[in-house]
């Protein structure tokens, strides 16, 4: 109550400065940060705009500020009296304005407290008698999840009261876009149930009136409330999974009395398929944030600003050299040399992952320039400046990452795409079309061997998941899924008997990323299922039987065994044999620790939080049964079976035998691709369902948990696609 008069008494008091003319001006309106750590879209807390009074804590008008580290500074240019302050931030956690002369020493000046009312708060003050020239904004207690729309600040009174959201709030014209989303999939339900085939085309018409309407007012919804915040994308994701996984329950026996309308069936999994794929690029909005300029762009500085260097300048850089590198140009450019301010900074030291102040890493610096020409050392310096301002301060707060994780026969790859250009927004946003491209012509390449159907719910599955999703999607990011482009080659060549194309596709992606090794595993599990079988009848099959019954998967491996060793011969003699070992050693480093957005069968046990390093050790018997018993899951299951559906069945492997990230978890839109035919709604439902119920968990502010939700999702999923697959084996031709 005592902060809803505060804000009453605020109002009235700009009110009726307003009348008598005498008021300031908001002293940080339109102001950009002068520095910022851990906090997403800090320009958003000085636009004059904020949120609808209860609204979401991370509604779009929102900051989030990652941490009670994290801290946003502005410079007043001069020492500045400061009487009143508004701001509007999450309820329950304490937002923090201290004041300082030089920028070093701050004081706080006022508390924003706690409110007992729900969502997005304003609380204000006067009569605060402070003074300086720097302010700092932050956040502390509550339930450590800070989010603020707006901050204001006055010297003596405001010349108005702060601007309030009016009409409907943004919360509304959010929720209408899921509302009508809704209506969506009720529409399409309505003309797939309602229609028939050899029903009369003017009916049909008729009823296809409906999701046409429903559309349009998606599509009006989404021009008022634009731009659309997280949830809302992501509820268009469910939306497109619910579409086509009531497209194939309109062709089950138990859900018709006739026969489905064809078209309508191909044009609603188009419409699915679409739509998942718009998500995948957010509805072509730019995610990405030029913090230097203020403005969106689409290119994701914080990955590429590793990758793009990692891979032009991989001679000098290694797999040791990015960070060190880049704050030696750093302060080269920004402080002449100088390490003054920097030794504090947090760095990984790729050599044994672990975190340090750059202070410790001073002679590591120092040499990093020895590795370089002048005149590459000059061109690497202007392809990092690109990236400092892209970046803005997040460029020096980032440098705890893990760095560049990727085989040398990935640097061979990238290198022709952005190895040879300066880095700019223009050069990286072609180059990240390239991805673009790969999807394209893999879902052609689907389409002409698995069919339309089986391609359409694919392709819906690749952009519905939100297994994909770490903050933002890895659209604006260049070769993050060609491994994934070639599985899917893969799986084509198979099912048209191009054994040994088929190899050397698999052959390639291994050398790329490691996890498509789990495809030629399941390529393998026929021939192991036939010698077990074999060996359990006592007898004895010689490698000419062998040979005899498994021809084929043999000759993909073989072409695989060469594809990986000449890969590994010309990337050895152009970066040096001992760059696969380098890397080797830094996957070992990876993968000893659990990362908190792994997904993976260690996480289902294991979990990510504090505990889960003891508790492996505590389960490690359950951890071993599990991987034992999932890979007798995949020979049982591929036993007989083509070696298309083997290859993919032996896919979750990747799950099991590696420790993949949520990102490298996205290769179970394939999976669908194992009922290409009359089992296409057994194979598609479990990855549909996983679709539909990621939402409920992309709403989980804690990463941990949100990650921990995914893995039992996608596990659940893949126990529900062995049970169907061995259940209707049978059923189908070997």
């Amino acid at each position: 109550m005592r902060s809803a008069r505060v804000v009453a008494g605020l109002l009235v008091l700009g009110a009726l400065s307003c009348s008598r003319g005498g008021g300031s001006a908001n002293l940080l309106f339109g102001k950009p940060p002068a520095r910022a750590d851990g906090v997403t879209n800090p320009q958003l807390l000085t636009d004059g705009r904020q949120a609808g009074e209860g609204e979401d804590w991370n509604a779009p008008a929102a900051a989030i500020l990652q941490s009670e580290q994290a801290y946003v500074d502005y410079d007043l240019g001069e020492s500045t009296a400061i009487d009143a302050a508004y701001v509007q931030g999450d309820n329950n956690d304490d937002y923090v304005v201290s004041v300082s002369e030089d920028g070093a020493a701050f004081r706080e000046l006022w508390v924003a407290r706690p409110v007992a009312a729900p969502g997005l708060r304003g609380r204000a003050a006067e009569r605060l008698g402070g003074r300086g020239r720097w302010i700092r904004l932050s956040a502390r207690g509550g339930d450590r999840v800070f989010s603020m729309t707006e901050l204001q600040l006055w010297s003596g009174r405001p010349a108005a009261a702060p601007a309030r959201v009016e009409g409907q709030s943004p919360a509304l014209k959010a929720g209408a876009v899921r509302t009508d989303l809704i209506l969506v999939i009720a529409a399409f339900a309505l003309v797939l149930f309602a229609t028939r085939e050899g029903a009369p085309a003017r009916r049909t018409a008729l009823l296809w009136l409906a999701p046409a309407a429903a559309a349009l007012l998606t599509a009006r919804a989404i021009a008022v409330a634009w731009p659309l915040g997280a949830r809302e994308v992501s509820f268009a994701r469910l939306a497109a999974a619910a579409i086509v996984l009531l497209t194939l329950m309109r062709g089950c026996s138990f859900a018709r009395r006739a026969a489905p309308h064809q078209k309508s069936v191909v044009a609603t999994c188009c419409v699915g398929a679409l739509l998942a794929l718009a998500c995948f690029y957010n509805l072509g909005r730019p995610q990405f944030w030029h913090q230097g300029e203020g403005r969106p762009m689409f290119v994701h500085a914080s990955d590429m600003r590793v990758y793009q260097p990692f891979a032009k300048y991989f001679d000098e850089l290694r797999y040791d050299g990015i960070y060190v590198a880049s704050l030696l140009a750093f302060a080269e450019d920004e402080r002449g040399g100088s390490f003054a301010g920097l030794s504090a900074v947090r760095m990984r030291d790729l050599r044994d992952f672990s975190v340090r102040p750059a202070g410790e890493l001073a002679d590591e610096i120092a040499r990093i320039r020895q590795r370089f020409t002048p005149e590459r050392w000059a061109a690497f310096k202007k392809d990092i400046a690109f990236f400092r301002g892209a970046m803005g301060q997040d460029f020096l707060t980032t440098m705890d990452d893990h760095g560049a994780n990727a085989p040398p026969a990935w640097v061979w790859l990238a290198r022709l795409f952005v190895g040879h250009v300066p880095a700019s927004e223009t050069t990286l946003t072609i180059a990240g079309v390239v991805d673009g491209l790969l999807f394209l012509a893999m879902a052609w390449a689907i389409w002409a061997s698995f069919g339309l159907l089986p391609m359409l719910v694919a392709m819906t599955v690749f952009g519905a998941t939100e297994l994909y999703m770490y903050g933002t999607n890895w659209a604006g990011a260049t070769l993050r899924h060609d491994w994934l482009a070639l599985l899917a080659f893969a799986a084509c060549a198979l099912r048209r008997r191009r054994w040994r194309l088929a190899g050397a596709l698999l052959g390639f992606g291994t050398m790329l990323r490691v996890l498509p090794a789990a495809g030629l595993l399941g390529v393998a599990a026929p021939a192991v299922g036939w010698l077990a079988t074999e060996t359990f009848q006592r007898r004895r099959p010689g490698l000419r039987a062998l040979a005899s019954e498994h021809r084929a998967a043999l000759q993909v491996i073989a072409a695989a065994a060469a594809t990986m060793a000449a890969t590994f011969i010309v990337t050895g003699a152009l970066y040096g044999f001992g760059a696969w070992g380098d890397w080797f050693r830094r996957m070992a480093l990876w993968n000893r620790d659990l990362a908190s957005n792994e997904v993976s069968l260690r996480m289902l046990i294991g979990g990510a939080d504090w505990m889960s390093a003891a508790l492996m050790r505590e389960r490690l018997p359950l951890y071993l049964f599990g991987v034992i018993g999932c890979v007798a899951l995949v020979v049982i299951a591929a036993r007989g079976r083509a070696l298309e559906d083997a290859m993919l069945l032996g896919l979750p492997l990747i799950l099991v035998l590696m420790h993949p990230v949520n990102y490298h978890a996205h290769f179970v839109f394939l999976l669908v691709l194992l009922g290409a035919g009359p089992g296409l709604l057994a194979s598609a439902a479990p990855w549909l369902l996983m679709c539909i119920a990621g939402y409920w968990a992309a709403q989980d502010p804690d990463a941990v948990r949100r990650y921990e939700a995914m893995t039992v999702l996608i596990f659940a999923a893949v126990a529900g696609m062995y049970f169907a697959e061995i259940r209707l084996r049978r059923a189908r031709p070997k």
